[in-house]
């Protein structure tokens, strides 16, 4: 749905925009903005030049790889689905697709977009796509000279089950999961996805 045909035109203002910080990947603003109408105040937002993508992908047996590592900003260990980041504007299938070849040395024939999610509406700008890939082809693994990877593949299932448990921890890997499982009860997926999905 179009917000602006259904009405919903924004109440924002901008008085001043200020960058506060930046760098490669991102930019810091603290700008004066006005809500309706209201007196100018000052709101700080992250408005990103590289956002991410992630891909889950299932194998001829129903079966999804999951990717660990130890991350620096959390300070600990964490499960994901494979992943990383493009340019803003940038293809992002190519960018999930590099990215999947580069952490897990899978390549997919068929590809599916589900999500396109925004990560924290009210401070950044961010919004991370996510894919299904399957019909899968195995390759080597070329990791970034700082990823220290541990590659998981478990069923469909258990990954649903991390998903839920929150032993999986990037929401938008955790969306997309769910947005996969969410489909295939609806039968709204393409017939050759559903059919490794529904193996045991």
């Amino acid at each position: 749905m179009n917000s602006e045909a259904a009405g919903h035109r924004s109440p924002w203002s901008l008085v001043r925009k200020a960058v506060k910080f930046d760098c490669p990947y991102f930019s810091a603003r603290d700008d004066l903005v006005a809500f309706d109408g209201s007196p100018p105040f000052s709101y700080s937002s992250i408005r990103v030049k590289k956002h991410g993508v992630c891909v889950a992908p299932i194998d001829p047996q129903g079966c999804v790889t999951i990717v660990g590592q130890y991350r620096y900003v959390l300070d600990r260990y964490t499960w994901e689905l494979p992943g990383g980041g493009a340019d803003v504007g940038a293809d992002a299938l190519a960018a999930a697709q590099a990215e999947l070849a580069e952490e897990t040395g899978l390549h997919g024939r068929h590809w599916l977009k589900l999500i396109d999610a925004p990560v924290a509406c009210g401070t950044s700008d961010e919004q991370v796509p996510g894919y299904v890939a399957w019909d899968l082809e195995s390759g080597k693994p070329n990791p970034d000279p700082v990823e220290r990877l541990t590659l998981h593949r478990i069923p469909f299932a258990e990954a649903i089950s991390m998903a839920l448990g929150g032993t999986l921890e990037h929401l938008a890997g955790i969306a997309l999961l769910l947005s996969i499982d969410a489909k295939l009860r609806r039968n709204q997926l393409p017939v050759t996805l559903t059919r490794l999905l529904r193996k045991r």
